[in-house]
């Protein structure tokens, strides 16, 4: 293993501690898919990151600056970063119009100076520069006929927050809930780090608004990409469970991921089910 290639495989250690169910996802994509989809699913995971978790904004700035000469400089044939190098030997990537990849750090970049929003369609709202970027380059390296992202970037969307939830602390820049629950339930951003009734009726409402918005973006026939189909039926039946218990925030706390066992079973039946659409419909 050369020295490019053992940088890029900490960076997808890293994005597949986040989301383990894509280790198996790869076993059910094209051989020759799977390093650009491991690239690609690193390069989201590191803009995230930077995007919603770093509570320093001048250093996730700094960070996403970066990011974004580095995406311009790549698609212009000069990547000079492990992941994308690994994402651009990719044909289908340097076919894809250059400007798609530094919008995708822009994207990023915009969340730093975010204001809260009040309503989930606010929140969603918000946070379109960048998931709408994710969903677009998606759509151009993996998609076929009858793809459509923007009920993506909703599906990307609507998985970040509720992958976001767990992460929930008074400090973190960024609150994955819309502001007018909070005033609904009468708790602080302090508050909701300690179980209580008001928070638990809070958190079901809001798995339940994530229920619905999934619903119509799902219902949008389209082709979609393995990995996205997967992580969205994943989150749902996380979302049935944590609704089932008395503390649903906790419960995704202490379940942060699906089993082996079901990420298997879902991604076997999302592969057969993408199999027997029609044709640009998958």
């Amino acid at each position: 293993m050369n020295e490019t290639a053992a940088a890029f495989a900490g960076f997808e250690q890293k994005w597949l501690a986040a989301s383990p169910e894509n280790a198996v996802v790869a076993v059910f994509l094209p051989a020759a898919q799977r390093p650009l989809a491991g690239a690609f699913g690193c390069l989201v995971h590191e803009l995230s990151e930077a995007a919603f978790h770093i509570r320093e904004p001048h250093v996730a700035a700094t960070k996403l600056a970066w990011w974004g000469q580095e995406l311009a400089d790549a698609a212009f044939g000069n990547p000079g970063h492990p992941i994308t190098a690994a994402l651009f030997s990719a044909a289908a990537v340097r076919e894809t119009d250059p400007a798609l990849w530094p919008a995708l750090a822009d994207g990023a970049l915009a969340q730093l100076d975010a204001p809260g929003a009040g309503t989930l369609d606010a929140l969603i709202e918000q946070l379109e520069p960048f998931f709408g970027a994710v969903a677009r380059a998606q759509e151009a390296v993996f998609g076929a006929d009858g793809g459509n992202p923007e009920a993506d970037a909703a599906l990307w969307t609507l998985s970040h927050l509720l992958r976001s939830l767990p992460r929930i602390d008074a400090n973190e820049a960024h609150l994955p809930l819309p502001l007018g629950l909070l005033a609904r339930y009468a708790l602080t951003r302090t508050e909701l780090a300690y179980e209580s009734p008001a928070r638990n009726m809070l958190i079901k409402d809001f798995l339940d608004e994530l229920v619905l918005e999934g619903n119509g973006a799902l219902g949008v026939s389209a082709a979609r990409a393995l990995p996205l189909r997967v992580r969205v039926a994943l989150d749902r039946q996380r979302t049935a469970r944590a609704l089932r218990v008395v503390d649903p925030l906790q419960w995704l706390r202490a379940h942060p991921h699906a089993g082996r066992w079901s990420a298997l079973w879902t991604t076997w039946r999302e592969a057969r089910s993408a199999k027997r659409q029609p044709a640009g419909v998958r």
